[in-house]
């Protein structure tokens, strides 16, 4: 059985009136909450009591931004928008938390299919982070307590620490990074939703380093945002749609594979600088029981410029190098000269990054190509790709997501996958392990 997703919607910091300002960050989290499912509900052409009446399951997300205040955050939230008797579900895997939240729904709608599971989420960094020392709370979950987290250790220098090896190893320059940099904000400068809305690149922004090699413009920018959307069985859609209780036009998309890694050493102590990413996309495709070549198009977590350029060869076992150059035109070259389109929006440098949530950038953009967004967008035409990839990220690229959808309900059975070994995808880089990075600082 294959879940399908119906719709989604979102909201920003610019939907609110200028009270906004002065808002808590609770009281932030909340309205976005609100607006993101109220607007949801107006696509679906579902009355609210609707939705309190039939659903099973919430999935949230823990706001980074707020760190841990009280207890259940999913059932405070839930008692404000006057829900009852669900079952609660909270994700906490930072920028990887959209596409978790995904692999939780499959999971609650394969145990029952009569499920209803709303999953909405905000996190508002852009108001709520005032010092340095906010920031540094991200790096608890990647830092070495000892060794590490005391000696100035920051999220920005490590993922530069991250591309100077990349770099290195795969002959990759900083004006690589910057084409695919201006490539993507062409993307997202038309969209008035984008945190760069009529924002051209300039030669100073690219010129002022913030952490070798990254420019402000390779970096996302913390946003203010919230998301929801909702799954369920195919089945129970269309009853649904039958009883007149959601519009009768709408074409789902279907939820055919998910996958999920984590790396389990500290920062520090990972010598090959090992990402998940591969060992996700393994086991998406499995989940799914199609190959990578059957994908049409992706969206591919991007926080920093460089992190697309890696997980695009990790997800499709392409060479970094040749990631790097097919991103300069906005695409991905898949064996057998398949081309496919990557980050239509923009993507999270671009759009939205509010950080716990980032990733729903991603879903967005995935979405509006099948005509589920709440929203039109300018550059999207609505062409219903067979098989779509979004990915997500969290902590230093210490855990990543994966979630694969599909335009009509798959006939594929899911493949077997040897869980004690990590991806059999290899890429080449110019170094071997005998050759050691030197990374030279300045």
């Amino acid at each position: 059985m294959n879940p399908v997703l119906l719709g989604i919607s979102d909201s920003i910091a610019s939907d609110f009136s200028e009270d906004y300002k002065g808002w808590s960050g609770e009281r932030r989290v909340l309205e976005h909450y609100k607006k993101s499912i109220y607007d949801l509900l107006q696509f679906l052409e579902m009355k609210p009591e609707t939705l309190k009446d039939i659903l099973t399951d919430f999935v949230s997300i823990e706001p980074a931004s707020l760190g841990k205040s009280g207890y259940g955050h999913s059932v405070r939230i839930a008692n404000e928008l006057g829900y009852a008797g669900f079952r609660s579900h909270l994700v906490d895997l930072g920028g990887a938390s959209v596409t978790g939240a995904l692999g939780q729904a499959k999971s609650i709608l394969h145990s029952d299919t009569e499920a209803v599971v709303l999953i909405a989420a905000a996190d508002v960094p852009k108001s709520t982070f005032r010092k340095v020392s906010d920031m540094k709370r991200l790096n608890e979950t990647v830092c070495h307590p000892i060794y590490e987290l005391n000696y100035g250790a920051t999220l920005i220098a490590m993922y530069g620490l991250l591309m100077k090896r990349m770099m290195f190893e795969n002959d990759i320059t900083r004006k690589d990074l910057e084409t695919i940099t201006k490539r993507f904000r062409a993307n997202a400068i038309n969209n008035p939703r984008a945190y760069v809305y009529q924002q051209e690149i300039t030669d100073k922004q690219l010129s002022r380093t913030i952490a070798d090699p990254y420019s402000a413009p390779m970096i996302a920018v913390v946003t203010d945002h919230g998301f929801a959307t909702i799954l369920m069985s195919e089945k129970k859609a269309k009853r649904l749609q039958l009883q007149g209780k959601i519009k009768k036009g709408i074409d789902p998309m279907y939820l055919i594979g998910v996958g999920q890694a984590a790396h389990a050493k500290y920062f520090m102590l990972k010598g090959d600088f090992a990402t998940p990413a591969g060992r996700a996309s393994d086991l998406a495709f499995a989940s799914a029981g199609i190959e990578r070549e059957d994908i049409d198009y992706a969206w591919i977590y991007d926080c920093f410029t460089g992190m697309v350029i890696l997980q695009s060869s990790e997800y499709f076992g392409i060479p970094k190098r040749d990631a790097m150059e097919h991103l300069k035109n906005g695409e991905l070259r898949l064996k057998g000269g398949k081309k496919i389109k990557v980050n239509k929006m923009g993507g999270i440098l671009n759009y939205q990054a509010a950080m716990s949530i980032s990733a729903a950038t991603g879903l967005i953009d995935v979405a509006a190509h099948y005509g589920l967004y709440s929203r039109p967008v300018s550059n999207i035409r609505i062409t219903r790709p067979g098989k779509s990839l979004v990915g997500g990220n969290g902590g230093v690229d210490s855990i990543n997501t994966v979630a694969i959808f599909s335009s009509t309900r798959s006939t594929f059975k899911p493949k077997k996958i040897n869980r004690n070994t990590f991806s059999s995808i290899k890429t080449k880089s110019r170094t071997t392990k005998s050759e050691p990075f030197i990374l030279q600082l300045r």
